[in-house]
């Protein structure tokens, strides 16, 4: 039951990423856990879906009551499709809980709010230089959570492209597209205490293994590894158990070694 239960909530979260409105902190687990499972991909797939075309109709600047409209738009075209049969349910008659939709609201309305926050500076305390510089953090804010999604839309769409080529490893797969290299990886055990994983690259034609990052899965044993390497020039890849703060060289047997050819 204990696994039936993760793996409800792991869809739930596919559910909540493909609408964006998932935490940052959780988006690469739930990449992963999408770029592993069959059941998964069509959930975002078909949810990514509806999302895309609501956002695609919403025409107006966004402001309070834009935001209440494209909450109705979603909500609207979602139960149309599902009463059409556009949207097949993958795991039976699902009605999502109010709280998904509550958690999406809360991220729009955070900026919303914060927004009209701001305006309310000007006009009741008249601070301006105040609210310039809440609105240049805020708009900071903003440009860095797009720069951080467009990177997840890419690793996400790397792993699930045609093209992409896949080594299978015990744990999960290592998949090359193009110079981008990622552990997808669903099986991990959690590392001891004290302990974190760490990824390693050899060049083709050596035998010296590079330091990579440092890594812990979820719960669930999911993670998902962008390597900063060019994938194209790169002939293993391994992974250990090693120190918190990574090391210089392995320390432990790996758990994983995997040629690319």
């Amino acid at each position: 039951m204990t696994d039936d239960r993760n793996r409800e909530a792991m869809l739930e979260s596919v559910a909540l990423y493909a609408l964006g409105v998932l935490p940052r902190a959780e988006a690469a687990f739930v990449v992963a856990f999408i770029a592993n499972d069959d059941e998964a991909r069509r959930e975002y797939e078909d949810l990514r879906a509806a999302a895309d075309a609501v956002a695609h109709t919403a025409q107006e600047p966004v402001d309070s009551a834009t935001s209440a409209r494209m909450k109705e738009r979603l909500l609207a075209r979602v139960r149309s499709d599902a009463a059409a049969g556009t949207v097949a349910p993958r795991r039976g008659a699902v009605a999502y809980p109010a709280w998904l939709w509550g958690t999406g609201l809360a991220a729009a309305a955070a900026i919303v709010f914060s927004l009209i926050t701001v305006v309310g500076d000007i006009t009741v305390r008249g601070d301006l230089a105040a609210a310039q510089r809440r609105a240049t953090t805020l708009q900071t804010q903003l440009a860095q959570n797009e720069r951080a999604t467009a990177r997840e839309r890419q690793t996400l769409a790397d792993l699930l492209a045609p093209d992409a080529r896949r080594y299978q490893v015990a744990d999960g797969s290592v998949v090359l597209r193009r110079d981008r290299l990622y552990f997808a990886l669903s099986k991990l055990p959690p590392p001891p205490k004290g302990r974190v994983y760490q990824a390693w690259t050899a060049p083709k034609g050596s035998t010296t293994m590079v330091p990579g990052p440092t890594f812990v899965p979820n719960p669930g044993g999911v993670t998902v590894v962008p390597l900063p390497v060019d994938g194209t020039r790169v002939g293993v890849v391994a992974v250990s158990v090693e120190p918190e703060g990574g090391s210089k060289a392995p320390t432990s047997t790996p758990t994983f070694v995997r040629p690319l050819t």
